[in-house]
This record gives structure tokens, sequence and C-alpha cells, in this order.
């Protein structure tokens, strides 16, 4: 029996199962509004207003596998699988639990995680000095003519400020 079996029953006949609870009958009728039968696949209409076919449980593993695997740029979050099963127009109660299953599985992207903030190295600036490493030079002019000379070359060269030697040199 797939999961939605009390659903798709209930859309075809108009009766409700005598086994379940009448809180059980309740959450029934409520939830009846969001799906609709059109034989032979039973859709839901979902909160975002996308109307998204039911899957059986034999169906769902190849669905995920197909969108989280896929050649094109796979091997992503659970998010973003969802995402894709979702655009691809299908529905299921569990797919997000599914889903990070089939993540925690998935041995591709167990080898490419991340490295765990416990594992990390610190990391620390390395801030080096050369003497000379940078130069400035400016052509400056022309200027009223003083003993014969209008224009100046300024010639700069930038050491080091003296505070971030200091602490390099301890």
């Amino acid at each position: 029996m797939p999961w939605f079996a009390d659903v798709a029953n209930f859309l075809m006949t108009d009766i409700v199962p005598s086994e379940l609870y009448s809180n059980q009958r309740k959450k029934l009728k409520r939830d009846i509004l969001d799906y609709y039968w059109d034989e032979p696949y039973l859709f839901k209409i979902c909160n975002d207003g996308v109307i998204r076919r039911c899957v059986w449980e034999k169906d769902q593993m190849s669905i995920l596998d197909v969108c989280h695997s896929s050649p094109y740029g796979g091997h992503h979050g659970r998010a973003r699988t969802t995402s894709k099963v979702h655009s691809c127009g299908f529905y299921w109660p569990t797919l997000y639990k599914d889903a990070g299953e089939l993540i925690k599985r998935c041995d591709k992207c167990q080898r490419a995680s991340g490295i765990s903030k416990k594992d990390e190295m610190p990391l620390t600036t390395i801030f080096e000095v050369d003497i000379f490493n940078v130069w400035g030079i400016d052509f400056m002019g022309p200027f009223v003519s003083l003993c014969g000379n209008t224009y100046i070359l300024v010639a700069i060269y930038y050491v080091s400020n003296s505070s971030l030697y200091k602490d390099k040199m301890k």
C-alpha cells in the first residue's frame, strides 16, 4: 500500500476507512483539500501553489538518486536536492528526511565535504617587510623658476610603517 492510499481511496469513493481514530479522520478530511485524483495519479497542491505528483515508495529513492547524482552538476546538499525533486514535479511527505539520509550515505559527498571547525588549523597572517619594496615617483611642475629649476622629480621609497617593523623584529 502506498503512503497516500487512504487519501486516494477517500477521493475516489468518499468513504473514510473505519479503522481510523476520530482525530485521524478529521486530519484526513482536512488534508484531502490539498489533493486531487486524476486517473491514474494523485496530485498534491503544495504550499507554493505548484501541483506535484505523489510518488510511490518504490520510486522515491531512484528519483532522489537522479536529482542528487545528476551528471550536469549534482551532489548538492539536502535543500538543493529537494529543490530539484520539487522542480521535477514530484512530492512525498518524507522527502527532506530521505534526502538527508541519501546525502549521509553518498560516498562522493562524504569525501568532498569540508573540514570541520574542530579540525581547522588557525590562520596566521604573514607580514613580510622588504626594504625598498614599494617606490613612488612623481614629476611635478612647472613652478616659478628658482635658481633656474622649474620642475621637481620626487622619488619616495616606502620601507615600512615603523610600528609594524618593530613588531616584526620582535
